[in-house]
């Protein structure tokens, strides 16, 4: 891909800390909110979003890392910020969304025959946080790399992914809720707050 840019060992270890925080916050998730059989509709077609989503963070991570900064120079400790920042948001947002989801959340998108529209938490800002949670992370990884230039190729994979997958859950959504999805989605953009 690109040159990048030489990093700190801190910021690469800070960004791999939230790399484990957040895989514990997965499985926490997973766990607590297995599919059951009361699942009414389920959109296979979110599948390749989810592909093109994870194409995104291939195209953020690949490629060499360099490892020359020194812990205390500037751009170490400027670096180390954001990607705690960024990773620490991706975190915070992602647990508070499946939360307030419940047994609503799952990795694809479905309808469980009890679903219900969720308007709360995360959910009052945008429709569809988790989202904002992956792209938080993946700029988390690509400043954690120095893989600054990497994002040209891979914030288009990663958007159209997530057009798909919002295409995808608006439509199992307004089948079920109707009048009441209408509204939410004027009133609450979809995954950029104050972006319509």
């Amino acid at each position: 891909m690109f040159r990048p840019y030489p990093i700190s060992l801190l910021q690469f270890g800070v960004f791999w800390v939230a790399v484990a925080i957040g895989a514990v916050a997965l499985i926490s998730a997973l766990v607590r909110n297995r599919e059951g059989s009361d699942s009414a509709k389920k959109s296979r077609v979110s599948t390749a979003g989810i592909v093109l989503q994870a194409v995104g963070f291939a195209a953020a991570a690949f490629g060499p890392v360099r490892l020359e900064v020194p812990w205390l120079a500037f751009s170490s400790i400027a670096c180390t910020g954001l990607v705690a920042l960024l990773g620490g948001a991706a975190i915070a947002i992602f647990v508070a969304s499946t939360k307030a989801m419940g047994r609503n959340w799952s990795v694809v998108a479905r309808m469980r025959s009890d679903h219900q529209l969720v308007r709360s938490g995360p959910f009052a800002v945008v429709r569809h946080p988790i989202y904002l949670a992956l792209l938080l992370y993946m700029l988390s990884l690509a400043i954690a790399f120095g893989h600054f230039a990497n994002l040209l190729i891979a914030l288009p994979f990663y958007c159209a992914g997530t057009a798909i997958r919002i295409g995808e859950e608006e439509k199992l959504l307004r089948a079920q809720f109707g009048a009441d999805h209408a509204r939410y989605v004027r009133e609450v953009p979809a995954f950029i707050p104050l972006i319509r």
